[in-house]
């Protein structure tokens, strides 16, 4: 494998896109009455608490997939890596920067460096 040989690090995109995954939760609370003769007042009859996990963040990461994906698709029209447009570079410089882009040579001959499975 020569050096610039290039490698996206699935570990790394999988973190970009979901590393916000938080989970919060609401809480519902369902109280019923009924009146009560002798006390003449309503007075509860049963009370119901319903806890939903959600995540806040599922537009957040559908926005962090997209933008993967288009730079993605982005370094995907590069003919030429001698030639790259202003674009191209930028992504490319952003993916490498990010470590989302890694070189495979490195990655042979040094090990997987910056990465939860090495």
């Amino acid at each position: 494998m020569t050096k610039g040989t290039f490698i996206y690090d699935i570990n790394k995109i999988t973190e970009f896109v979901f590393g916000n995954g938080e989970r919060t939760s609401d809480v519902e609370i369902t109280e019923n009455y009924v009146y009560d003769d002798e006390k003449d007042k309503m007075v509860p009859s049963s009370k119901e608490v319903k806890e939903v996990k959600v995540n806040d963040y599922t537009a957040q990461n559908t926005i962090r997939y997209d933008l993967i994906k288009t730079f993605i698709d982005i370094l995907d029209s590069v003919e030429d890596p001698k030639v790259m447009s202003l674009g191209q570079s930028i992504t490319f410089n952003t993916m490498q920067a990010y470590d989302i882009i890694k070189d495979a040579y490195d990655i042979m001959n040094n090990g997987l460096k910056n990465n939860d499975n090495g």
